[in-house]
């Protein structure tokens, strides 16, 4: 008997992770329809927080990749292996910040247009939307560690196009808005975001 549970559970487990899968292709894929029938499973928190997590933990590792050996040559291997550790948990930890804060940015815009949406569904669904910014980690970490190339920085940057429109079909999604009303709310965010950085960078 046990021993069939065990079948039963396992493929269960293969079953919701092929769905898993399957789902996250068709984000990958910008198909908005995905984000209601996600829903309709009770599944969107579970993804919105893996996906988080699976970003953070990209962030971290590649983050390690590129900091220099000649770092660690004064620590015993305790130490390297602490810091690597709060090295990768605070590339999570900013994953996390930068969905909530991404997260508010999109509510407050598309709110601005008369939606009626709650911040969370906003939150849990660009939380599974955040599947395309994977590609992104690498070149992002290779900028900020100082890899002034050319074709990273294209990279990086066609990778945050692909993001961005995945961020894009999931709020529309959430609000129900036609592609002109959401538009609109994106470019009054783009305007206000881009003005914000440049009076606190200038």
């Amino acid at each position: 008997m046990k021993s069939g549970m065990c079948t039963i559970d396992g493929v269960n487990g293969e079953a919701r992770a092929m769905d898993y899968f399957n789902a996250m292709w068709r984000v990958l894929r910008i198909e908005e329809k995905v984000y209601p029938e996600i829903y309709s499973r009770g599944l969107t928190s579970r993804y919105a927080m893996l996906n988080v997590f699976i970003l953070g933990l990209l962030y971290g590792l590649f983050s390690l990749s590129f900091l220099s050996a000649e770092l660690f040559q004064d620590f015993d291997p305790a130490s390297v292996l602490i810091t690597k550790v709060i090295v990768v948990v605070t590339g999570i930890f900013v994953a996390f910040l930068l969905h909530l804060g991404a997260a508010f940015l999109f509510w407050t815009f598309c709110r601005a247009m008369g939606g009626e949406v709650r911040f969370i569904p906003t939150y849990f669904n660009l939380g599974v939307a955040v599947v395309p910014l994977w590609l992104a980690v690498p070149g992002l970490t290779a900028l900020r560690a100082g890899w002034h190339n050319p074709l990273i920085a294209v990279y990086t940057a066609a990778a945050g196009v692909y993001a961005f429109s995945s961020f894009f079909i999931a709020a529309k999604s959430t609000f129900g808005y036609s592609y002109k009303k959401m538009c609109i709310a994106m470019a009054m965010m783009l305007v206000f975001t881009v003005s914000f950085l440049a009076l606190w960078l200038g």
